[in-house]
């Protein structure tokens, strides 16, 4: 299965109140097997998640990269060799930053792209988001994305990995 066929089969799995686990049980023991705990944010633990489960044969190559920061797992990908990109393709990793008054912060959020439908727009399947498009949600959901240059408040695309 590729990346986003395995992302695709959470889309509308749930969390507890306040990041605390899962509604479904092997969810939850999948995210503590990644090395998710409770209250934790949790879209970089879901995103590597379905790494494993897309790429068993890499989980030692990938491991220690992927941490609950999804600004710091981008950097350790990035530092690792991994490619780089702007432009979203299918299969890709998209990291995020928050940013608050033009102001970058650590803070950040991170999916896989399923759906490149021009140079800009592209379709995600995020954990911890909500209908909103929040970084900070209750669920997996499938989320309509653009990436934009100039953004002063909230999330701007740093950046899509291929694994």
């Amino acid at each position: 299965m590729t990346l986003s066929e395995v992302a695709h089969i959470d889309i509308g799995q749930k969390e507890k109140p306040g990041n605390s686990g899962f509604i479904d049980a092997q969810l939850e023991k999948d995210m503590h097997a990644v090395g998710w705990s409770p209250g934790w944010s949790w879209c970089a633990c879901i995103v590597e998640k379905w790494i494993w489960k897309a790429f068993p044969n890499r989980i030692a190559e990938l491991k220690g990269i992927f941490v609950p920061s999804a600004v710091q797992t981008f950097k350790n990908l990035k530092q690792a060799g991994y490619s780089v990109s702007m432009i979203p393709t299918v299969d890709s990793i998209v990291f995020w930053q928050h940013y608050s008054g033009g102001k970058a912060e650590w803070t950040g959020h991170t999916g896989v792209v399923c759906e490149a439908i021009n140079s800009t727009t592209f379709k995600s399947i995020e954990g911890n988001t909500n209908d909103n498009g929040s970084r900070n949600g209750d669920g997996v959901y499938l989320k309509s994305r653009v990436v934009k240059e100039d953004v002063q408040d909230g999330l701007k695309v740093i950046g899509f990995v291929t694994i």
